[in-house]
């Protein structure tokens, strides 16, 4: 069994820990971290990180969230009266870690749909996506879903911050998204410590009506329309410094005529929305000669991601 679930941008914008989408690489790269299980002779979970971005993670797998997941799964199943084998994992490690492109989630995401798989689906989807907001939460300090929905099912996802509700939002099927990753990493959990406890009222109604304006633009609207909502007054003016360069990039990106530009999730990924691909070649050029800080970085040339996570050969 081998599971793929590709990379997200969560609050895109406008909707902090709400609004999250899935990404798909139009360059031909392996936008997202890969599960394989084999069955083996072993008496424990082996797990085995492979993959250009293993070396970020810790070196001891007990630490690893994919183990983690293997180990919390197992428990909820037997506590169903069920007996399941435990298996040889592989993690193929393809998104940076601490990127702002829904690295642990993609981990996440890909393991437990894979268990769930070869084990015959003893977990309802329901409960599945309650353990995935879970695990994810354990790593960001927060229980929110803007990562694992989209990483899971796909397309833009709407999430309520109860962690087990969320509803799909039409995309623009125009609309591009180049991201562009600095080589560097960001914590979700520092992130978060910056941002203020209270917003200013002027602040929380800007933010409210934006937001609401952007669900119905997407309805009912100009695809522009909706674009020119996806304004970030939470995060972005606290977070922004913290990313050099990215004052610069907005304003060259654009003038070349994208429609937004933002914080992919917590950071330091940013994102352009583009529909025009000679526009979004512009962009990608820029930011690999402006914004990129080490050989690490990189650039991708993306649409949305409609499937979520699926099996692959």
């Amino acid at each position: 069994m081998k599971v793929f679930a590709p990379a997200s941008t969560g609050n895109v914008s406008v909707g902090f820990d709400s609004l999250g989408l899935a990404l798909q690489s139009l360059d031909g790269e392996v936008f997202g971290d890969v599960i394989e299980l084999q069955s083996g002779p072993q008496d424990d979970w082996v797990l085995e990180v492979t993959g250009p971005f293993a070396d970020a993670l810790p070196p001891d797998p007990e630490s690893n969230i994919v183990m983690a997941s293997c180990r919390r799964f197992e428990r909820m199943v037997r506590a169903q009266g069920k007996e399941i084998e435990t298996l040889r994992v592989r993690l193929d490690k393809r998104l940076p870690v601490g990127s702002g492109l829904g690295s642990s989630a993609s981990s996440i995401v890909a393991a437990l749909v894979a268990l769930n798989r070869y084990f015959g689906s003893p977990l309802s989807r329901l409960e599945l996506l309650e353990l995935m907001a879970r695990m994810e939460g354990e790593i960001s300090g927060d229980v929110h879903l803007d990562n694992i929905a989209p990483s899971l099912l796909g397309g833009l996802r709407l999430c309520m911050p109860d962690g087990r509700n969320q509803y799909g939002l039409p995309w623009p099927g125009g609309w591009q998204i180049v991201v562009a990753w600095p080589g560097t990493r960001m914590e979700t959990k520092a992130a978060r410590n910056l941002l203020p406890e209270k917003l200013r009222r002027e602040t929380a109604v800007a933010h409210g009506a934006n937001f609401a304006r952007f669900v119905h633009e997407l309805y009912s609207g100009d695809p522009r329309d909706a674009a020119a909502c996806l304004v970030d007054l939470i995060a972005e003016p606290w977070r922004k410094d913290l990313i050099p360069g990215f004052d610069a990039a907005r304003s060259a990106i654009m003038k070349m005529g994208a429609l937004a530009f933002g914080i992919s999730g917590s950071g330091p990924t940013v994102f352009a929305i583009v529909d025009d691909s000679r526009v979004a070649e512009k962009a990608r050029d820029w930011l690999a000669d402006h914004f990129l800080e080490n050989d690490r970085g990189f650039v991708r040339h993306c649409r949305a991601d409609l499937a979520g996570a699926r099996a692959v050969d």
